[in-house]
């Protein structure tokens, strides 16, 4: 019983951080707003986390498993691997733009630099399984024969790399990603790789 009550305050000060970063950005939010924000005492919500920086992690990790879930339903309406990565690709990075949290994630900058790296790199590796797996099926389906299948995890890797490589650089040139630019880097990515 202590157990679940404990992830239900735990859930609740995320979901409240989670509104406060997305106002104020994970710089100008407070311990101390947190806590008011749930109702609770600080010291509740250093029971539950170390700093803001792993509160701020939790929000990220509740967000990307909630983008995760939006990007597999998706992904998985299409039968062929070229749909499904450019699904991915154009799905996955039209979320995080209107995940502002994530978003600051990725935007070089946004984040004490250790931070960002962190989070980016999980989220790589996450990502990158993902996309071999997309394209083990496509292997197996008989639809990407050009390569041996133990090149598969690199290939990803150069994929993704590539992609959000692009998607990074635009964002800080530009400081925002047009869905537009996205679509038309993805149309252009997707077939130059897989083809």
């Amino acid at each position: 019983m202590t157990n679940e009550k404990d992830q239900v305050v735990k859930n609740e000060i995320l979901y409240q951080a989670q509104i406060l970063f997305q106002q104020f950005g994970q710089k100008k939010t407070t311990m101390d707003e947190i806590a008011a924000s749930c109702g609770k005492a600080k010291s509740t919500i250093y029971q539950h986390f170390k700093s803001k920086e792993e509160v701020f992690e939790g929000v990220i990790q509740l967000e990307l498993m909630n983008l995760r879930a939006h990007v597999k339903f998706r992904v998985e309406e299409h039968k062929d691997m070229l749909s499904k990565l450019h699904t991915y690709v154009t799905e996955f990075h039209k979320e995080i733009i209107n995940r502002i949290n994530l978003y600051r994630a990725i935007k070089p900058g946004q984040l004490p630099g250790i931070i960002n790296n962190q989070i980016f790199d999980k989220m790589m590796d996450f990502e990158r399984s993902y996309v071999v797996r997309i394209m083990e099926d496509g292997f197996d389906a008989g639809e990407y024969t050009k390569v041996d299948k133990k090149d598969i995890p690199w290939i990803a890797e150069v994929f993704l790399a590539a992609f959000f490589g692009a998607v990074r650089y635009f964002i800080s040139k530009d400081g925002t990603l047009s869905l537009e630019r996205l679509q038309k880097t993805a149309d252009l990515f997707v077939p130059l790789i897989f083809r």
